[in-house]
């Protein structure tokens, strides 16, 4: 099983910018990382207005590919929500780690991004914690980076 994170926290708490430090950082220890976001409100476009993908999307097809020698890119219309797992699973299996901005429902590992404890425990959901990040704390990413290879070793992946 792939191991994932997921960053959790209100929205605007710099959850997208300390996914991009850990993305490069863990990266640059030669991990290959992946990436999902949950998109709460629903439908989402991943493309731009105008542009081929965003056409056949919008003219009803059920799934749109995007392919290029540097990337692949898939819209898929669903019955419901995916779990962390089938994705990971179906997607994400040449993976290291994961890290899932959102997911707060999950059972799955997590960071949580707040300035109080009163905050933060609105997150916990009795879910393992790698961390406890104030938005101040963005600066200092190294402990956090450590948390994560721990956690990494201890589940015997990296």
């Amino acid at each position: 099983m792939i191991p994932v994170i997921c960053i959790v926290g209100k929205s605007k708490s710099e959850k997208t910018k300390l996914m991009e430090v850990l993305i490069k950082e863990l990266k640059n220890l030669g991990l290959r990382v992946g990436a999902i976001k949950y998109h709460k409100h629903g439908d989402f476009e991943m493309d731009i207005e105008g542009k081929d993908s965003w056409k056949y999307a919008k003219a009803g097809a059920d799934t749109v590919a995007v392919s290029s020698s540097l990337k692949f890119a898939l819209i898929k219309k669903v019955e419901k929500g995916m779990e962390i797992d089938e994705i990971c699973d179906k997607y994400f299996s040449d993976i290291d780690i994961v890290l899932a901005d959102g997911f707060t429902l999950s059972d799955k590992p997590r960071i949580i991004v707040a300035d109080s404890d009163e905050e933060a425990s609105i997150f916990k959901r009795g879910c393992p914690l790698i961390a406890i990040v104030g938005k101040s704390g963005l600066h200092d990413i190294e402990p956090i980076v450590n948390k994560i290879i721990g956690f990494l070793d201890s589940s015997n992946i990296s």
